[in-house]
């Protein structure tokens, strides 16, 4: 509430009320389409990911359950709330948290490379029709190469297997580490699955299409608001989108509230109007956050309601998760 109030404050309540007003409601069919089109993509690598690290008994059904009820885990500080969705699963099929925490974090990784790959695209096709835009774009070129050096880093660390199993087999001799050995040891082999070049590419390039789809329904936005259609305007909109979902993941704020909505506000006057017009760019950020953000933490929400029995109380009893489920935390109390 505090951000939808600073944007109207900034923008001018009155006269961002009516620019949504006027906005071609013929649109907001084909927004919402690519919006859900980017949660069917995302939802295809969601369940790939848990087959390549061996998760079975898991229906289609309940895996979309799980991952559309966790759409509303974002709007957590850095979406760490989406650990919960390894808890479901658990639930369902009585794999271990250790096994499936991984997915969630090559969710959020190839989701980044996806964005950042989104970015250069965008830059490139900005670039390639507006040469004078190189001044602006070049002050975002630092913030770009050390979140990609970072997630690159990782990767790359997790692939020395020899040194990584070294390293688990110390905790064995620490004692009050070596309860926890089994868990971080399948920590790592589930992320070692996960992050090998095959997988890894594919669903990079899974998450370049599926986050492209936003891309366009931002194009149809700005193009709803007034601005004149072209391929500037989409490399514009392509930029915009990743950089401002990628500050705002960066941020660590709930759902990047805040961040990512002054960030396009910011692009979009910047780049994009080349003026001052903080009506436009704040009906822009509020429909664009209202259409993607909003749209999946209530499509969640109802997704949660409406299949609560199964998620929650679907599962196995306790003693078939006592038997089946690897002990965790490596002592007899968190069994």
């Amino acid at each position: 509430m505090a951000v939808v109030v600073g944007l109207l404050l900034y923008s001018d309540y009155r006269d961002i009320g009516a620019r949504i007003y006027t906005f071609p409601l013929f649109l907001v069919g084909p927004i919402l389409a690519l919006t859900f089109l980017n949660y069917l993509i995302r939802w295809v690598k969601w369940h790939l990911y848990l087959r390549l690290i061996g998760v079975r008994g898991l229906s289609p059904l309940n895996s979309a359950t799980i991952f559309v009820s966790g759409l509303v885990l974002a709007l957590s500080p850095g979406k760490v709330a989406e650990l919960l969705k390894a808890t479901a699963v658990r639930s369902m099929t009585g794999t271990s948290m250790a096994r499936t925490v991984p997915v969630i974090l090559a969710e959020r990784v190839t989701d980044g490379l996806g964005m950042l790959l989104l970015a250069a695209i965008g830059v490139g096709g900005i670039l390639s029709q507006d040469q004078a835009q190189r001044e602006i774009l070049l002050p975002y070129l630092p913030a770009y190469f050390l979140v990609l050096g970072i997630l690159l880093a990782g990767i790359l660390a997790l692939q020395f297997r020899s040194v990584v199993i070294l390293f688990l087999g110390w905790l064995d001799h620490i004692s009050f580490l070596k309860r926890y050995s089994h868990a971080v040891r399948e920590l790592y082999e589930s992320s070692f699955e996960l992050f090998r070049p095959l997988p890894l590419s594919l669903a990079i390039a899974s998450g370049v299409v599926s986050w492209f789809g936003e891309c366009l329904a931002f194009y149809l936005m700005l193009y709803g608001l007034g601005i004149s259609p072209g391929w500037l305007l989409l490399w514009q909109a392509t930029f915009i989108l990743a950089a401002s979902s990628i500050i705002g993941a960066v941020s660590g704020l709930p759902g990047g509230l805040g961040a990512a909505e002054f960030t396009i506000v910011g692009m979009v006057q910047i780049l994009v109007l080349h003026r001052a017009d903080s009506t436009l760019s704040g009906a822009a950020a509020l429909i664009l956050r209202l259409s993607t953000l909003w749209f999946g933490a209530v499509l969640g929400l109802v997704t949660a309601a409406v299949f609560r029995k199964r998620i929650f109380a679907m599962g196995l009893s306790d003693a078939d998760v006592a038997e089946r489920v690897p002990l965790e935390l490596g002592d007899s109390e968190s069994r």
